[in-house]
């Protein structure tokens, strides 16, 4: 297995060009091909089913093409029957009126009928066939479908074995410079409160869907992935027809009375709830503890490299302004000698210059630079960089939208051995890609790296076993219906938690739904009409009114794997819990934690 030290990290995009990228990959094969062997999953008979479920689908799938050709040729039968038919009747008559010659007429007209039967043969023989088509079909269907569940049988073992952070624990394999915990347990999070200010967010408009956390060589960071709510005005529309009379003249000296209408459109706005999701990393560090700044994503990744040295060369003279005043109102703000790092970075509010200066040595600043022009390998500018104090915040646009972070990994699983471990693989390079390079702007700064947090040991007693993020990022796993207000007319709902009693085995919650109910209004909106007169045009639109249901929720740390708990927690100390506690809903594992809902109150 290939070794990374320190050093490494003094220059991130290349150790992922180089290094890390091809070596994570390595271990995702050799990861995926060690837990076929641990399931003892018999390849070679997965892929004979397949091999039959391939062959089988394409006969059918070619026999569907001449079912629909025959179908189509029997539509074309149907229509020369019937034209066939209708024309022979047509002529007859029209021979028997005399509009046409009486022999002729009654000739073709016969001759018309006849061919129009004899196509009925035809249409026979074709309903036969396609009969015929039909059951061939539905037999190569059938057994494809039996070579399906037998290939998905033989990895039943293997599926069994997924995990939620397979791909965490593989970064940690990969390279243990960079630590992913498999859950984010109550010392890490103290580690984070006590050392560097972290706290754990209160309010009811936002709660944890997955948190990972971890450490870059002993400095804690943690992902958190929140599901949040705020309120947006929402544009309701409503329209009205009116009509009315006008007198107009008539172009001989009098009038005449013209009837019009007009559809009238009127608009109210109210506030809506509104939801969505928030991913930020949070990483601690003592260096520069008194340093706080704050930089957001520019237009850099649309950018030509001429554009780029225009754009630099433009915030040159905006810096030298900035410095201007500043030493007019006797501040204290300097500028850096790389100019192109300062108009990249663009961090013209940090407070303490001389921190700021000491964290970003010539190699941070070439480390950012290279971090921010990159969008081939990288992701380019596209992130927000906070530094507050001893806590960093990084948000990318690319994590926004990616669920690397908490991918399911049922959505991995597929029939064919082949595809299943291509799904994996291609997974776990997304998502290094994806968590790698929101670490990268705090890897790219070296005394972040060189500086070592002292060991922290906490040897206190803490209220309860699992973190508020891991236990809210459980509920959030369950099915949100037995949390919600039955009144429940807004699209989401947030939940928070909050601890009742804890054990050594177990904490007991209660987890509280926010959401908004819904009353039906109507505003009458005056609006002018074609007529002259002022008319209320009904606008129907809600009024939406928080509302909050609280649940039992219990939530354990197995601390053991999921074919292990999966053995077990039908007896022993699980099986006592759901007796005791068990409601509604199901039971749930995910990332080393078990729960459940408890009964209703």
């Amino acid at each position: 297995m290939e070794t990374f030290t320190n050093d490494d990290l003094l220059e991130p995009i290349e150790l992922y060009r180089t290094r890390l990228k091809e070596a994570f990959h390595n271990n995702a094969v050799k990861y995926y091909e060690e837990l076929t062997e641990q399931a003892k999953t018999n390849v070679d008979a997965n892929q004979e089913y397949c091999k039959i479920y391939y062959s089988e689908t394409a006969k059918a799938d070619a026999l569907e093409k001449k079912r629909n050709l025959r179908v189509f040729l029997l539509v074309l039968a149907y229509i020369f029957v019937t034209a066939g038919v209708v024309a022979g009747v047509i002529l007859i008559l029209m021979a028997s009126n005399g509009t046409l010659d009486m022999g002729l007429g009654i000739g073709v007209g016969i001759a018309c009928i006849i061919v129009g039967l004899l196509m009925i043969f035809g249409v026979i023989k074709l309903h036969i066939i396609i009969a015929n088509l039909n059951a061939l079909i539905e037999e190569h269907r059938k057994k494809a479908e039996e070579a399906k569940q037998k290939a998905w049988n033989e990895l039943v073992s293997l599926f069994a074995l997924y995990e939620w952070n397979m791909a965490a624990m593989l970064f940690t394999k990969t390279t243990p410079l960079i630590q992913m915990d498999q859950v984010f347990d109550r010392e890490k999070y103290l580690y984070l409160h006590e050392k560097f200010g972290y706290e754990a967010y209160q309010g009811n408009d936002m709660s944890s869907v997955y948190v990972q956390s971890g450490s870059i060589l002993g400095n804690p960071f943690v992902f958190e992935k929140n599901y949040c709510q705020t309120m947006q005005d929402h544009r309701y529309s409503g329209t009205l027809t009116i009509h009315w009379t006008e007198w107009v003249s008539d172009g001989k000296g009098g009038t005449k009375a013209v009837h019009r209408s007009e559809v009238l459109t009127a608009y109210y706005t109210a506030p809506e709830p509104c939801y969505y999701l928030d991913t930020w990393l949070i990483y601690g560090n003592e260096a520069a503890p008194k340093l706080s700044f704050s930089r957001y994503p520019t237009d850099l990744n649309k950018m030509s490299e001429k554009e780029i040295e225009r754009y630099v060369k433009s915030f040159d003279k905006k810096l030298d302004k900035l410095v201007e005043k500043s030493t007019q109102k006797d501040g204290n703000f300097t500028r850096l000698s790389n100019q192109e790092f300062e108009a990249l970075f663009n961090a013209l509010d940090r407070d303490n210059n001389v921190e700021f200066n000491l964290l970003f040595t010539p190699l941070a600043q070439k480390n950012m630079i290279a971090l921010l022009k990159d969008h081939e390998t990288a992701f380019g500018d596209d992130f927000i960089f906070k530094k507050r104090k001893t806590l960093n915040y990084i948000k990318s646009a690319h994590n926004q939208y990616s669920d690397s972070l908490d991918k399911d990994p049922d959505t991995l699983m597929h029939f064919d051995y082949k595809v299943a471990q291509q799904n994996f693989v291609d997974y776990c390079d997304k998502y290094l890609k994806d968590i790698f390079f929101d670490l990268a702007p705090l890897i790219s700064i070296p005394l972040y790296q060189q500086h070592k947090t002292k060991e922290y040991i906490y040897n206190g007693t803490f209220a309860h076993n699992l973190t508020q993020a891991e236990i809210e990022s459980a509920a959030n796993s369950h099915d949100v219906k037995y949390f919600a207000h039955p009144d429940t007319r807004s699209n989401g709902v947030i939940l928070k938690s909050s601890y009742v009693l804890s054990d050594d085995e177990k904490d007991v919650c209660n987890i509280t739904a926010h959401s908004f109910s819904g009353t039906d209004r109507i505003a009458y909106v005056p609006t002018m009409g074609g007529d002259g007169c002022m008319h209320d045009v009904p606008v129907h639109w809600i009024e939406y009114n928080h509302i909050s249901k609280v649940t039992q929720f219990v939530a354990a740390d197995t601390k053991s794997n999921r074919p292990t708990f999966e053995s077990s927690y039908s007896s022993g100390k699980f099986n006592e819990m759901l007796s005791n506690f068990q409601g509604k809903g199901g039971i749930l594992y995910k990332k080393r934690i078990f729960s459940f809902l408890g009964k209703d109150k």
